[in-house]
């Protein structure tokens, strides 16, 4: 697969968000005011609403395909940057994309720092509620 990236700098942090979801978007949108970073988005279908959004690049991955080709898509990404000083930070922001990211976690952690479970249940849910959930836990 290929993928343009000419727009990634040595030494920055490449926030990677796997799905998309309305938590997709929050957390594209909040990186970007905060840091000034785009984030690379993997998903199955571009939302026309986000389709034009400056700070997200899609990267779109047929979800019939099954997550073998997601996996490949991620790996093709990472070997275009690897002479590069880059952190590709990873983070599910559905439920079957966790799935998907604990069940190979394994092969994904030799190329990507993986968001840990505080950091999925702030995604998901919000700053000030991903504290209460870890709190009944």
């Amino acid at each position: 697969m290929d993928f343009i990236v000419n727009d990634v700098l040595s030494g920055e942090l490449v926030p990677i968000l796997l799905g998309i979801s309305p938590e997709t978007s929050e957390t594209a949108h909040r990186m970007f005011r905060k840091y000034g970073i785009v984030s690379h988005v993997f998903c199955d279908k571009i939302p026309f609403a986000l389709h034009f959004s400056l700070c997200m690049k899609f990267h779109v991955v047929p979800h019939t395909e099954g997550e073998q080709l997601m996996l490949r898509a991620l790996s093709d990404f990472a070997d275009q940057l690897e002479n590069a000083d880059l952190i590709l930070y990873l983070t599910p922001c559905t439920e079957a994309y966790a799935n998907l990211t604990w069940l190979h976690r394994e092969q994904l952690e030799r190329r990507f720092v993986l968001a840990d479970k505080q950091e999925m249940l702030r995604v998901w849910f919000g700053e000030s509620n991903s504290r209460s959930k870890e709190g009944k836990k």
